[in-house]
């Protein structure tokens, strides 16, 4: 087997130094190689190719849905722009408000709290005709705070007096019967209940929308006019 090998070795060195003598006596130096490399050719530059045109087909039904298309893209667009609209009116409205409310509430507070439980009191007490409001304002201003104390603590017992005796000469209404209330607290003068328990100072009433029966006195409340009108027909 190694001396296959030596002989094709030999084989090949034989055969070089024949190439290397053959090139010598051709005048050819060892330095140029075997082959000559072949002349690199540049390539020409390549030609743009031309942008493709999507040509449109002359379809009316394709063109009927490019235009319907577009007025629905218009219509969108103008409901979004209506919607923002409407969103930029409700939040100036929202904003106007706030600033009311602080503005309101800023006003309110220069009060102090127990002015606004006085106010608020002063709201609930009945009128006056322009005889009461006129001896009213001559009290207030002529007299002192002691003086205007005692004065309506008088008027409340005189007042509760008078009442009471009127009652004790007024007659007991029915049970049943429909009356309308004519004095005591303000914010009930003028409502119309049903007599549920009768005396002769005291009238107990059921009143519509009021939860809790009303206790008044029997001369702070009248026959209902309907029901006088009923009994006199």
């Amino acid at each position: 087997m190694s001396e296959v090998k030596m002989s094709a070795i030999d084989r090949a060195l034989a055969a070089a130094k024949a190439r290397k003598a053959a090139k010598e006596a051709a005048g050819i130096t060892s330095d140029v190689p075997d082959v000559m490399p072949k002349a690199v050719v540049p390539k020409a530059p390549k030609t743009p190719k031309e942008p493709k045109v999507k040509m449109d087909n002359d379809d009316p039904a394709k063109a009927e849905r490019n235009a319907a298309r577009e007025v629905r893209r218009a219509e969108k667009a103008a409901r979004e722009a209506a919607d923002r609209a409407a969103k930029d009116a409700r939040k100036a409205d929202r904003a106007a408000a706030k600033l009311l409310k602080a503005e309101t509430k800023v006003s309110r507070s220069d009060k102090p709290a127990h002015m606004k439980k006085v106010e608020r009191a002063r709201s609930k007490c009945p009128p006056m005709n322009v005889e009461m409001e006129k001896l009213f304002s001559e009290a207030v201003s002529n007299f002192s705070a002691q003086q205007i104390d005692a004065l309506a603590q008088h008027l409340l017992v005189h007042n509760r007096a008078y009442k009471t005796q009127r009652a004790s000469e007024s007659t007991p209404f029915e049970i049943g019967a429909t009356v309308t209330i004519t004095g005591g607290e303000a914010k009930y003068i003028g409502m119309t209940g049903t007599v549920t328990k009768s005396q002769k100072l005291r009238t107990t009433l059921t009143v519509e929308g009021i939860n809790k029966p009303l206790y008044v006195y029997t001369a702070d409340a009248k026959i209902a006019v309907e029901e006088t009108l009923a009994v006199a027909v």
